[in-house]
């Protein structure tokens, strides 16, 4: 039985896309693949002139030959799209669709090739072509700026440091330079920064900042917008909060430094996490503390870490996830399959075994920090010495 809670679905409503895609046929496959890309059961975009129409269907091939005169172009349901010329069958890629939807902190390869019976690499290109159309369509946006009441806050991710294998007791005063008070010193654990993969790992650290709106209707997140710093820093979150802020919202965060400016144009408010995790006023970012904990259970707990040149991709997935798990499953499938079969190749995962790595680019650099796959690496302070301001999101 369906059960609805403050406006999200529950029960089999919830299930209402697994259960029939299970026994799919090849063509029952295809053609839901069809109605998810094209909005249509039986018309037909041709990729090469643009045309929407009931296109010559090839009997056997799977395949569409254009009507329009002097075209007669020949095409499939995953032709110019980030799954050309893939070889999965079209009941692998619904599959494929369900099992990314169904994992509430993310998948790993080894799950995703026993669910889609798919080799190892074939389920780390495909998964990371979905995240890739997740993070341009989100990075995008509607145009639209965050409005009403907005939770902010920043979250250390990679660069873990590892305990040494002896226990190293590190002078008083070296604790103290790096960690502050005495007291912090007693808390500390076994671990040994000065290691040289210790300091190799501290490169990798960055600082993920989430912009959470409130739904005033349920209470939980309506949008996250997400944007990747290497520090914590009063200029790049003033950056992003002008860019994708409206002003005059409410904006609660703790009370980090970095946060001090936001008062000259939104209405600021903070909370002191050393006292209470929310006032009596009802100030609270816990909607971003939240997000962070679906992160860093990803993190470790899935992933088993993360790492600076594809972190923004993981990142951007699950945003998604936190902003649609009230959606049903068929909302979710087909949300993904639009995104997935909309028409462009990848830019990073096409021939990626072939030997098209990301590592090799040099415009854009690997790494995407402040800003969407055609901006610089640098964030603000890195670009100050040169005079100019950092590419946003």
């Amino acid at each position: 039985m369906a059960m609805k809670i403050r406006g999200t679905t529950r029960g089999a409503a919830r299930r209402n896309f697994a259960c029939e895609a299970q026994y799919f046929t090849e063509e029952q496959a295809e053609q839901k693949l069809a109605e998810f890309r094209w909005q249509s059961p039986d018309q037909q975009v041709c990729p090469q002139c643009g045309v929407l129409d009931r296109h010559h269907r090839i009997k056997g091939r799977r395949q569409w030959r254009c009507r329009h005169k002097g075209c007669g172009h020949t095409f499939s349901v995953t032709s110019g799209t980030s799954l050309d010329r893939c070889r999965l069958s079209c009941r692998q890629i619904v599959r494929l669709l369900i099992h990314f939807e169904a994992s509430p902190k993310g998948t790993t390869l080894v799950s995703t090739s026993n669910a889609v019976c798919i080799t190892e690499k074939s389920a780390q290109q495909n998964l990371m072509k979905l995240r890739e159309a997740i993070k341009e369509n989100l990075a995008g946006g509607n145009g639209s700026k965050l409005s009403g009441t907005i939770h902010m806050d920043g979250m250390y991710v990679c660069g873990k440091f590892r305990k040494s294998n002896r226990r190293i007791k590190a002078t008083v005063d070296s604790v103290l330079a790096r960690h502050g008070t005495a007291a912090v010193k007693r808390r500390l654990p076994a671990i040994n920064p000065q290691s040289k993969w210790n300091q190799r790992r501290a490169k990798n650290k960055r600082v993920v900042i989430a912009m959470v709106e409130v739904d005033d209707e349920s209470g939980g997140a309506r949008r996250v917008v997400t944007a990747m710093c290497r520090s914590e820093n009063a200029a790049d979150v003033l950056l992003l909060a002008q860019q994708h802020i409206t002003v005059g919202a409410r904006v609660f965060t703790d009370e980090s430094p970095a946060y001090n400016g936001l008062g000259a144009f939104f209405e600021h408010h903070s909370v002191n996490h050393s006292e209470e995790y929310s006032t009596p006023e009802g100030v609270n970012e816990n909607l971003a503390e939240s997000f962070f904990s679906r992160v860093r259970r990803s993190e470790y707990g899935v992933h088993h870490g993360f790492r600076p040149m594809y972190m923004a991709f993981h990142v951007h997935e699950l945003a998604w996830r936190e902003m649609q798990r009230r959606g049903t499953q068929h909302e979710k499938v087909q949300q993904l399959a639009s995104w997935l079969l909309t028409p462009g190749h990848s830019r990073y995962w096409r021939g990626y075994h072939g030997g098209n790595r990301r590592r090799l680019l040099r415009r854009p650099r690997p790494e995407i920090v402040m800003g969407n796959v055609d901006a610089p690496w640098q964030d603000t302070r890195s670009m100050a010495r040169k005079g100019r301001g950092p590419e946003t999101v």
